[in-house]
């Protein structure tokens, strides 16, 4: 069987590609002197970025060309509900928000690592630092590369018909010049361009597909004409017991367990990257917006219009390529070289950050520190555009051996199980200690270890539980594991040196259980801020409001818009009281010098 992809790239496409790769060479160029004039400005953009610019680079680089297609592959298999494995994650995100991103931007760091040297002291923290520098830099970002390549190659082989390597090879190049070039200004730069591209081609193509299938009643009946209901459903049906089980699990659990709600990685580089305490707080909020209600439903509707007009995949072809199937079905010339150049900018953002953030880790968190202080800044600047090179190779080498992007997306989340709770609390609580953090990292990378190795050798129910289905149900035995460790250890460990401490509070002001602490800095501990708490609870009724209110419009669901529109309404309530207290934040952090 053969997959009729319909119509093929006309010159119009190709000159459609071509000058979307000329522009971001163009970019590059112009703004490589900017990044120059120091480190802060080649890995934080100077910390000049307005809210919109920083969240919208945020958003972009989440929309990688494997979102789509990752996303069309849990629609096809599970249906619609699949999608809270990353939608749970609005409640950290918004927890960032209102709690985190003011704190972030008051500590100065150029990168959430370099925290680590801030908030605890001696030798646990310089481990703690150089481990964490190489686990995320060498290790988690190759894992994201890798499967954002191989996305990419799916696009590929089913969109163009040519050679895979020889065109990744062509866009790595050009991603990789005006990164190492401009740095995080090109970033940033391409990344609005991007950004506006990706959602022009998405929405084109969800509208298209809905007007194959002869409009969103026509797509409810072919679902229900082929068995295929309940993928239409946001929570799974009474009957989907283990469905339900997983769905529990990542809404109760995962956003609060896994990875760092505080926010860390290319996201943390962008609040650390604005003008000012007010304008992190927002761009976190317009990033959670965008990325949760803005973007999915286009794939989603694509997703859905697949089962009906292509039930039945090839062998050999993943669910998951029947998204760019649909792209050289659906599309006309023209449209469908706009599309192609989205999904190429799609690729380019999420490979131009990681590959500018991983480096930002190995200069200012390993090399700076640890081996060559106080050099010129020219020089930093050059080490750090060598570190590029070394993260695209370790990238491009994992993608070699990435088949399933969801899998991969999960083999991460269970890496990064049970540290969640810790990067919470350091803010809020004086008595978290580096070990606090080595403690729980070492116990889910080696819980992790443990489950694959007894699935590996047919131990039951470990066979199970190392594959997607049983994502959720290895949760709930890692995280338990890790926070009995983390406490234990904290408990059994001292805490950080009382002057550590004090430098901490004075500089960054957190709220929480630091009174003893504040006594000593010659302080007044800062009460709880309770409209924070108003508004992180508001901004979720909002944003998941808004998701079920969608939802149930496309489909007809009643229920899906009453329950929306009764969310809603105490959420903006909610929200507006949030951004109040935003509001009265100044609009500028204390000032930051040059090289950080």
């Amino acid at each position: 069987m053969e997959l009729d992809l319909g119509r093929q790239m006309t010159v119009l496409d190709y000159g459609i590609v071509v000058a979307y790769l000329v522009v971001a060479i163009a970019i590059g160029i112009w703004m490589s002197r900017r990044a120059s004039r120091s480190i802060r400005d080649y890995f934080a953009a100077g910390s000049q970025l307005p809210w919109w610019l920083a969240g919208t680079s945020m958003v972009a680089t989440t929309f990688a060309s494997d979102t789509p297609l990752a996303v069309t592959g849990l629609v096809r298999e599970r249906g619609i509900f699949a999608n809270w494995f990353w939608w749970n994650a609005a409640l950290a995100n918004l927890l960032g928000a209102f709690f985190f991103a003011t704190l972030w931007r008051r500590s100065g760091v150029l990168t959430d690592l370099e925290f680590i040297g801030l908030r605890y002291g001696g030798a646990p923290a310089t481990a703690l630092r150089v481990f964490r520098v190489l686990f995320s830099s060498l290790i988690v970002n190759s894992i994201v590369m890798g499967w954002v390549i191989r996305a990419m190659v799916k696009i590929i082989e089913t969109t163009f018909g040519w050679d895979p390597h020889i065109t990744l090879a062509v866009l790595i190049s050009i991603a990789f010049c005006y990164t190492v070039t401009a740095g995080l200004w090109g970033v940033i730069l391409t990344d609005l361009l991007q950004f506006a591209m990706a959602m022009a081609g998405a929405i084109w193509l969800a509208v298209s597909a809905l007007q194959a299938v002869g409009g969103a009643t026509q797509l409810v009946e072919g679902l229900s004409l082929e068995g295929l209901s309940s993928r239409m459903n946001l929570v799974p049906s009474p009957q989907q017991s283990e469905d339900w089980f997983a769905f529990l699990v990542f809404l109760l659990v995962q956003w609060w367990a896994v990875g760092r709600p505080d926010g860390e990685g290319y996201i943390a580089q962008r609040v650390l990257a604005s003008r000012g305490e007010r304008d992190a707080a927002l761009s976190f909020l317009w990033f959670s917006f965008a990325h949760y209600v803005l973007r999915p439903w286009w794939w989603i509707l694509v997703a859905l219009a697949s089962l009906v007009l292509i039930p039945q995949l090839p062998e050999g072809f993943t669910q998951e390529q029947a998204y760019p199937a649909m792209m050289s079905r659906l599309l006309p010339t023209g449209v469908l070289g706009l599309m192609i150049a989205s999904l190429l900018a799609a690729f380019m953002s999420t490979i131009d950050t990681h590959i500018n953030w991983a480096a930002s880790y190995l200069v200012n968190d390993l090399y700076r520190p640890y081996f060559k202080r106080n050099a010129p800044t020219s020089h930093y600047v050059l080490v750090g555009r060598l570190a590029t090179v070394l993260v695209l190779a370790l990238g491009v080498g994992c993608s070699l051996v990435t088949e399933k992007i969801s899998a991969a997306w999960m083999l991460l989340s269970g890496l990064n199980a049970g540290i969640g709770l810790v990067s919470i609390l350091r803010w809020f609580w004086w008595r978290i200690n580096a070990w606090s953090e080595i403690a729980a990292m070492t116990a889910a990378l080696l819980v992790n270890i443990l489950v694959f190795l007894f699935a590996a050798l047919g131990w039951e129910p470990f066979p199970y539980l190392a594959t997607d289905q049983g994502f959720a149900a290895r949760l709930l035995i890692i995280v338990p594991v890790t926070q009995v460790a983390w406490i234990l250890v904290t408990w059994k460990t001292p805490p950080e040196p009382l002057e550590t401490l004090v430098a901490f509070y004075r500089k960054v002001r957190p709220p929480g259980w630091w009174a003893s602490v504040a006594e000593k800095a010659g302080l007044t501990a800062p009460r709880w801020n309770w409209e924070w708490v108003y508004g992180w609870v508001g901004g979720l009724l909002s944003l998941y409001g808004a998701l079920f209110l969608v939802g149930g419009l496309w489909f007809g669901q009643k229920r899906g818009v009453a329950g929306g529109l009764l969310a809603m309404v105490p959420g903006i309530l909610g929200l507006r009281v949030g951004l109040k207290a935003l509001a009265r934040l100044s609009a500028e952090s204390s000032p930051i010098a040059p090289d950080g």
